[in-house]
């Protein structure tokens, strides 16, 4: 628990941009378990396909509608409104579980997505509370770490 402390404290003393970058790749190692289970056990994880949409509009939806969407629906209303009840106002950890399990239960491509999107959820919602409590931008700080982690993700997934 004293790693977490450290690594919460470390983290909201960085600069906005450091954050987001750290954020982003942090985002693809909380994951390799999850990626690993998958190709050791052969199992198709999932996620969102794109084959018939020009690359144009898939790099629109990806990094840019459906970051801005789900930030809005998923971190920014829910956590908000849980927040304006009293028993939330303090417990910032519970309103991070809950914007993140219903994160997770949205992405239903599979169990195994879903645990991921959660995982994602953490992050996002964690990135959130954190940039309100500053007084800064959290929607837009939130909105870039899933936009440049969905753009890479696209990128990998389209090398392969």
């Amino acid at each position: 628990m004293k790693y977490i402390y450290k690594l919460d404290k470390y983290l909201k003393s960085l600069s906005t941009a450091k954050f987001i970058l750290i954020m982003v790749f942090i985002s693809y190692l909380v994951v390799i378990p999850v990626v690993l289970m998958g190709f050791l056990m052969n199992i198709h994880v999932g996620g969102p396909e794109f084959e018939d949409i020009p690359l144009a509009l898939m790099i629109l939806i990806v990094v840019v509608i459906a970051p801005i969407w789900e930030t809005l629906v998923y971190q920014l209303l829910i956590i908000r409104q849980l927040k304006k009840l009293i028993f939330f106002k303090r417990r910032s950890s519970l309103t991070i579980l809950i914007s993140a399990l219903v994160f997770g239960a949205v992405h239903i491509y599979s169990i195994y997505y879903m645990f991921y999107a959660f995982i994602i959820g953490l992050l996002f919602a964690y990135t959130f509370v954190i940039y309100e409590d500053k007084k800064a931008s959290a929607f837009w700080v939130t909105m870039a770490i899933h936009g440049l982690k969905n753009g890479i993700a696209m990128l990998i997934t389209d090398i392969e």
